[in-house]
């Protein structure tokens, strides 16, 4: 187990970040339990495929390491292909942005879409 002060703790706040009105705290954990043993705790995303959040315009939110979907367009060179590197995510954080794809659009409820 990793004991260096210089690793986050688990539960420790990366960063809290709103995103068209919606408040996200990023905390560091671990995805998988087999993790604990290899590595320190890494920044943990929301689950916005699982559970979507939409703003008022009816796009959806999305982390920039989501997979990308089939509408992805790379902003350049990109090799990763994940959704922070494509042409219609925008957002004024790199970690949470809004998908900007037409397709990908709802039509708003005056809440969150599930």
């Amino acid at each position: 187990m990793f004991s260096d002060l210089a690793f986050p703790r688990e539960g420790d706040l990366y960063k809290r970040i709103t995103v068209a009105g919606h408040t996200f705290e990023l905390k560091y954990g671990y995805y998988e339990e087999h993790e604990r043993a290899l590595c320190p705790p890494v920044v943990i995303f929301p689950d916005l495929v699982t559970y979507p959040v939409y703003c008022r315009e009816g796009y959806p939110l999305v982390t920039q390491i989501q997979d990308t979907c089939e509408h992805y367009t790379a902003t350049g060179d990109s090799a990763e292909n994940w959704c922070g590197d494509c042409e219609r995510f925008y957002s004024e954080h790199p970690e949470i942005g809004i998908c900007r794809c037409d397709q990908k659009k709802r039509l708003y409820s005056g809440g969150n879409e599930k």
